[in-house]
């Protein structure tokens, strides 16, 4: 069975959320007391950035090889909740917009995600049915909550209530599926199991101002 992006994207998002730590030196050390210039760490500093751009620019033609997945690129606008962050970035060979906040969990933060795929000639309820049935194959831990249709803007929408636990953390999530000429735009709300609630506003503001160009 092919895998939808949806389930891709569902694994490799809680590994997007778990980076972005910042290190630090022993607790009451100032670095500047004792600052020197270290060439060979520089050099050493010079030559990762240039590995992660040979890297990220290796992710993006991945990404660019496989138009399927990444069909409706460039063609959607959604605005980000008031303090979150905003991200474009390529997730294995998926490109998506991050919405991300803090979260309590260290190991997480709530995040809204948009990602697009060709629809492969299906109907969209055909593309549902494949998409539940990816989930259920490939997501740890997959529970089907609930399922049905909604307005977002002016387009009819399909949505997927969900639970899972990727990683032993206990996730929910509303994926919303757009369907406009062919492409789907997929727009996934996700929270720790039981904050889905609570973060409705922020996810309705960014949901509601989803549109196509």
């Amino acid at each position: 069975m092919k895998r939808f992006t949806t389930a891709l994207l569902s694994g490799l998002v809680l590994l997007y959320a778990c980076k972005g730590k910042s290190g630090h030196g022993p607790s009451g050390q100032d670095s500047s007391l004792h600052f020197s210039v270290d060439t060979a760490q520089i050099r050493q500093v010079d030559s990762a950035a240039a590995r992660q751009r040979r890297s990220d620019s290796e992710l993006l033609s991945k990404a660019d090889s496989a138009p399927g997945i990444n069909a409706g690129i460039g063609n959607f606008n959604i605005s980000t909740p008031a303090g979150w962050r905003r991200t474009d970035t390529v997730l294995g060979k998926i490109r998506a917009l991050l919405l991300t906040t803090a979260s309590p969990n260290a190991r997480f933060r709530t995040n809204i995600s948009v990602v697009s795929d060709s629809m492969r000639g299906l109907s969209a309820d055909n593309y549902i049915q494949g998409t539940v049935a990816s989930l259920a194959t490939y997501v740890q831990q997959f529970s089907l909550i609930g399922k049905g249709e909604r307005t977002i803007g002016d387009r009819p929408a399909r949505w997927l209530h969900y639970a899972q636990s990727p990683g032993g953390i206990g996730l929910e999530d509303i994926c919303y599926i757009v369907p406009d000429k062919g492409i789907a735009y997929i727009i996934t709300c996700s929270a720790l199991k039981g904050q889905l609630l609570q973060n409705r506003r922020a996810f309705e503001q960014a949901i509601m101002s989803f549109k196509l160009h």
